[in-house]
């Protein structure tokens, strides 16, 4: 008889784009039906400078500056995201190449689930290359989710 598979633990790799946002309100749907927990990953450029480039923050004129107006813009995405309520949750933030650090956050972590976005911010392909890096290298399954459409 095949052996069940108990959903505990749900890894959600988050850049904060519309794909990451959607898979976060489903791993947090399947969280709640599961009773599992969600431990959100993201993974940030080792310069803060190129974080602040991409994420379009300005303003800033030294060092310290530039890492509190990284810091702030984290806390309010992380702020933004939709966890349906009751559902158990951490983050962690990783400095490095997204795909190398999810590997790595599943291998600590170890997930029963990984429920990530199919691209990031550039939204060029229909699945992007850090996704597709993870589904060849994921040990767990991978659920992946599509922006929401209105």
């Amino acid at each position: 008889m095949a052996q069940s598979t108990s959903f505990q633990r749900i890894l959600v790799p988050m850049d904060f784009s519309a794909h990451s946002r959607a898979a976060a309100v489903v791993a947090g749907d399947l969280a709640k039906q599961l009773g599992a927990r969600i431990r959100f990953v993201t993974v940030l450029d080792v310069s803060d400078l190129r974080v602040a480039l991409k994420a379009r923050l300005h303003h800033f004129k030294t060092s310290a500056e530039l890492r509190q107006a990284v810091e702030e813009w984290i806390r309010e995405q992380y702020a933004a995201i939709e966890v349906t309520s009751g559902v158990p949750y951490t983050r962690t933030i990783e400095r490095g190449v997204a795909e190398q650090q999810i590997v790595a956050a599943i291998k600590s972590y170890r997930p029963h689930l990984v429920v990530m976005g199919s691209s990031g911010l550039a939204r060029r392909l229909p699945v992007g290359s850090k996704t597709a890096a993870v589904l060849r290298r994921s040990a767990v399954p991978v659920l992946v989710c599509p922006a929401k459409r209105d």
